[in-house]
């Protein structure tokens, strides 16, 4: 491949990689956290006051103003959510989303129980 295509190869992946999905189009699993603790509630269970475990210091976190949040199991990243309420149902618990990723937020279409492992 010539330079030029070569380059163009690269800026066309680039942008395409970037693109957002379809409305519905992506799937992922994880679990439900908050953006105060992301993948790891041990600092902040270990301060005290904020619960014996993730789910009680996610809820608690979240009833002192952190949203929400999702950590994948593959990849360990943290993304943000848009809603904030289906959420609170599965607070630390294994999840699969439905939605589609713009940047580091998810645009949550459906939230689901998933199978055990992989999570926190």
């Amino acid at each position: 491949m010539t330079r030029p295509r070569a380059a163009l190869a690269l800026a066309l992946s680039t942008v395409l990689a970037a693109w957002p999905s379809p409305a519905g189009a992506d799937t992922f699993v994880g679990w439900i956290t908050d953006a105060e603790c992301g993948a790891d509630h041990a600092p902040m269970i270990a301060k005290g006051g904020m619960g014996k475990d993730d789910r009680e210091c996610t809820l608690k976190c979240v009833a002192k103003g952190a949203p929400y949040g999702f950590v994948d199991s593959e990849t360990r990243t943290f993304y943000q959510l848009d809603d904030q309420d289906a959420p609170a149902a599965f607070a630390a618990e294994r999840v699969r989303i439905e939605g589609r990723r713009e940047g580091d937020t998810i645009f949550v279409t459906k939230i689901e129980a998933a199978k055990k492992g992989g999570g926190p």
